[in-house]
């Protein structure tokens, strides 16, 4: 699995202008060169994304955009795309947090901890959940 969302680049001005395409078309940002931003998009993106996850919100998935020019696909920091992936995986098994909690034999906030932005759950953690969720 991966997260990814696009993105629309356009350059006006000598500025390379940056929106995300729906659902997640409040991504905005600039930069002087491509690469500038496309690296602030990351960042916006990641911040984004993160508050979603600390409020509880439903992540949308990405879009089945097709390519198109000036079209570019974004990925997230790993500290808000492995707390989505592994409640997109608890999601699809069908999982409650607190019957995953259950099937680990944890607290239920360890697992809404590794469902939360900036949480750096171990490769032994994400392991066990993967393993609980089959």
């Amino acid at each position: 699995m991966k997260v990814a969302y696009p993105v629309r680049v356009r350059k006006e001005e000598g500025v390379y202008t940056v929106q995300g395409l729906k659902p997640l078309d409040n991504v905005l940002t600039y930069g002087k060169s491509i690469e500038k931003a496309l690296e602030n998009t990351r960042e916006a993106l990641t911040g984004v994304l993160g508050a979603m996850l600390d409020h509880g919100q439903k992540i949308p998935p990405p879009p089945k955009t097709k390519s198109a020019k000036g079209v570019y696909w974004v990925e997230p920091a790993p500290s808000v795309a492995i707390p989505i992936l592994v409640r997109r995986a608890r999601e699809e098994a069908g999982l409650t947090l607190v019957e995953l909690a259950e099937k680990l034999q944890v607290t239920y906030q360890a697992v809404q901890k590794w469902e939360r932005s900036g949480t750096n759950p171990t490769v032994a953690t994400l392991d066990r959940v993967l393993q609980a969720l089959g």
